[in-house]
């Protein structure tokens, strides 16, 4: 992949390297060695300040080539990680595997936002459009989904305005977002004291509440279907062998025990 100014170059190999490259030069300056498996996709971000990996070792990893330093990692997969694709905003990556499943993560908090269901074996592609409001995704069950992506950025970008500068933007003082399991602490963050009672984060958990219940609701409406397709190709097998058999009593002579 290209860096959004053209610049540099990412590849990813069998080697478990990623590997960056000065166009200009020729020149490979610099080699990232974190994954333990093959490395299947790697993707710059939209600032083209970091890059994100995939691999058959079950996880994501995000690098910032300003400090050619690790900054996030993911395992929020069960099976091998096959693509990846960063939302226009930069905010959210999300990814797909063999595990049947595409995940969204939400970069500036350093967790996982949404696992989606829908594809019946591994998803092996997946991409955002130019603007972010719908991705694909491609999978071994010869199924291309078109979704329709429920987070709104500007919205997003308001509820975090306060909170620690976005890593992928900012200098390289700037200190970098947890990743997921940094996040594990058996401490509670001590609770900040306000003099509203319902804050901007209140507004957007409750959103994110109704856009879950809404993908939920979603997911059945598939399975609904789904059930609908086997059901009608129940009824006409059924068809075709009271057919075979009506022919065999028409037959003369035919034994039809």
């Amino acid at each position: 992949r290209f860096s959004p100014d053209g610049r540099l170059i990412v590849s990813a190999s069998d080697d478990k390297t990623i590997k960056l490259w000065d166009k200009t030069s020729r020149e490979c300056t610099h080699s990232f060695c974190e994954h333990g498996g093959f490395v299947n996709f790697v993707d710059f971000h939209p600032s083209g300040t970091s890059v994100a990996a995939a691999a058959t070792d079950n996880t994501v990893k995000v690098w910032d080539i300003r400090m050619n330093k690790l900054i996030q990692h993911y395992q929020v997969h069960s099976g091998a990680v096959n693509s990846l694709s960063f939302h226009p905003s930069g905010n959210y990556l999300i990814t797909s595997s063999n595990d049947s499943t595409l995940k969204v993560l939400d970069l500036l908090e350093g967790r996982l936002l949404y696992t989606l269901h829908g594809h019946q074996g591994a998803v092996t592609c997946v991409k955002f459009s130019r603007e972010g409001q719908y991705f694909a995704s491609g999978g071994s069950d010869e199924q291309i989904m078109v979704w329709k992506t429920n987070f709104d950025s500007s919205t997003y970008s308001d509820v975090l305005k306060h909170k620690r500068r976005d890593v992928f933007m900012s200098g390289a003082d700037s200190k970098p977002p947890l990743s997921v399991e940094d996040r594990r602490s058996p401490v509670p963050p001590r609770p900040r004291s306000t003099d509203h009672p319902k804050s901007q984060a209140d507004d957007f958990n409750m959103r994110n509440i109704a856009n879950t219940l809404e993908h939920i609701v979603g997911q059945l409406d598939i399975l609904t279907q789904t059930v609908g397709i086997l059901e009608q190709r129940l009824s006409l097998t059924e068809d075709k062998l009271r057919e075979c058999l009506e022919g065999q009593e028409k037959r003369p002579g035919s034994d039809t025990s």
